[in-house]
């Protein structure tokens, strides 16, 4: 039976049902199944899609995670730049500061030694064959007295006060430095007038003619000036420096706070130096040392009360060499402390001879350093010096200068109290060369006061230097000071000494420093009081 179309038909069991047509179910199927497919075909797109947009979400999220990896390590890479930008800055710092450590003088701020050579090295490489330069070793005289008297303190307050006042002598085309110690040194470029250039040496010298304050008190300080000039005096750095210094301390040899120029004839004259401070070391081991006296005589009895012990230096190829030719040189390298102490023991020895040869009242001077008579020990040595010869302590005088007491007067005044104490007098020596001061001089608890030789030079034919040298005694003696006169060479000299009521002379009219032999002739025939 053939459906062409759908009818309701009763079934054979009694129900009904619709019968459909073939034709048209297989249309219906056909649609059906047209469905399922794009059913499946939208399930598929559908599918396909929500993969793309979870594979997409994923990627953003990996975006997203990416991006915050590379924002925490664009953090972490500012945060490490900015701390090696810090520690770039701190290192740059920390490389100023030690480049100013390594080429900057620590107390004057001054450029150091080593600033001032790297400086002088480019000048001398670059030197054109018509250009002058000038190296100026500027040095501080006695500058280790204030040193040991004051302390190390005012030591640098000083170089301070000095430093600020070279600043002020300076051109433009100078170049100051420190080159240690007590030691400035200054480049001059460019030097084509000589004239101009010792205008600035006085005018460096100049600004010592005011004084330093120094522990509340006033203090006059000279400086020695050497000077090198280049080409011509050297053409290396070294060369040059070492010239400079050479002609420094022959200004220092010339009596200081004075300038030199460099010339060959210094080099010379520092290599003999040199072999002398090396034979003084051998001739303290090799006692080549030996004291002479020369008789210092009573004006008015014309008799013999003391001798001053006076060093020589019996060398054994020069023969006999005076104090002038070794003192200085004794004091520079502290050879002046045993020798001094040698001194002061040999004469107490032969004066306690002398005690027992009978002559009881006689006296022996000893002329103190700067060196000794600042030396925390000096009293102590003195007063074991006395108690191993046995001598009577105030026999014995000790001489000082005036430089030497008014260095530190208080000091001075302090020490000379504490061996007057134990009976040991004091002579003031070379009266008149330097501060020639009697508002000092009553502070000084002196015996003795010495006027220099140079007074009496012209002293027979010359008023003012009488009324001077009698003005002198007057006062000194107003004080309850003797007076002894120094180089008394001729009878005319000794007879105004004594018309003025002078106590004491001594000097070759009398006799000439001698042996100890010779002297206790002297001694013998002159008599004592």
């Amino acid at each position: 039976m053939q459906y062409n179309k759908i009818e309701l038909q009763t079934l054979t069991d009694g129900g009904k049902a619709y019968i459909v047509d073939w034709g048209i179910g297989n249309i219906i199927i056909l649609a059906a199944l047209v469905l399922i497919i794009l059913l499946i075909i939208l399930l598929v797109g559908s599918f396909r899609k929500t993969k793309r947009e979870q594979a997409a979400l994923l990627e953003k999220r990996k975006l997203n995670d990416n991006y915050m990896e590379l924002e925490t390590a664009y953090e972490e890479i500012s945060t490490a730049r900015n701390e090696l930008s810090l520690k770039y800055d701190e290192l740059k710092r920390s490389k100023d500061k030690m480049q100013k450590l390594a080429y900057s003088d620590y107390l004057t701020e001054l450029p150091n030694r080593l600033a001032f050579t790297e400086v002088l090295d480019g000048v001398m490489l670059t030197l054109r064959n018509e250009e002058v330069i000038a190296i100026m070793n500027v040095n501080i005289d006695n500058f280790k007295a204030i040193n040991d008297t004051l302390g190390h303190s005012y030591g640098d307050e000083l170089l301070i006060d000095v430093t600020h006042r070279l600043k002020q002598a300076m051109d433009d085309n100078d170049y100051l430095a420190r080159y240690g110690g007590d030691e400035f040194v200054v480049l001059t470029q460019n030097l084509t007038d000589i004239g101009e250039y010792e205008a600035k040496i006085k005018k460096i010298k100049k600004i010592f003619d005011y004084p330093f304050v120094l522990s509340m008190k006033e203090y006059f300080i000279t400086v020695s000036i050497g000077i090198a000039l280049a080409p011509k005096d050297g053409k290396t750095t070294q060369v040059l420096i070492k010239n400079a210094d050479s002609a420094m301390y022959a200004a220092k040899a010339n009596g200081k706070n004075t300038f030199v120029y460099f010339n060959d004839s210094i080099n010379e004259k520092l290599m003999d130096k040199i072999q002398i401070q090396s034979e003084l070391r051998k001739a303290i081991e090799n006692k080549e040392f030996i004291v002479y006296y020369q008789p210092q005589i009573d004006l008015n009895t014309e008799k013999i009360v003391g001798f001053e012990a006076l060093i020589r230096w019996n060398h054994p190829e020069k023969g006999i060499l005076s104090p002038s030719d070794f003192i200085a040189l004794t004091e520079e390298t502290g050879l002046i402390v045993p020798i001094g102490y040698w001194v002061l023991k040999s004469a107490c020895s032969q004066l306690k001879k002398w005690e027992k040869d009978g002559f009881r009242n006689l006296s022996v001077a000893v002329n103190i350093s700067a060196r000794q008579f600042k030396d925390q020990d000096f009293a102590n040595m003195v007063r074991d010096t006395i108690n191993e010869t046995g001598i009577n302590p105030g026999n014995l005088e000790l001489e000082i200068t005036e430089a030497i007491a008014l260095l530190d007067l208080e000091y001075s005044v302090a020490m000379i109290q504490k061996l007057k104490d134990i009976g040991v007098k004091f002579s003031l020596d070379n009266f008149g060369t330097d501060y020639s001061s009697m508002n000092y001089l009553k502070r000084l608890p002196i015996n003795n006061l010495k006027i220099d030789k140079s007074f009496l030079e012209s002293v027979t034919d010359n008023h003012s230097e009488q009324t001077i040298v009698q003005t002198i005694i007057s006062l000194a003696q107003n004080l309850d000071i003797l007076v002894i006169a120094e180089g008394v060479e001729k009878n005319e000299q000794a007879q105004f000494l004594k018309s003025v009521k002078c106590n004491k002379a001594q000097g070759f009219l009398f006799s000439e420093p001698v042996s100890v032999d010779m002297a206790s002739q002297v001694l013998k025939k002159i008599g004592t009081l």
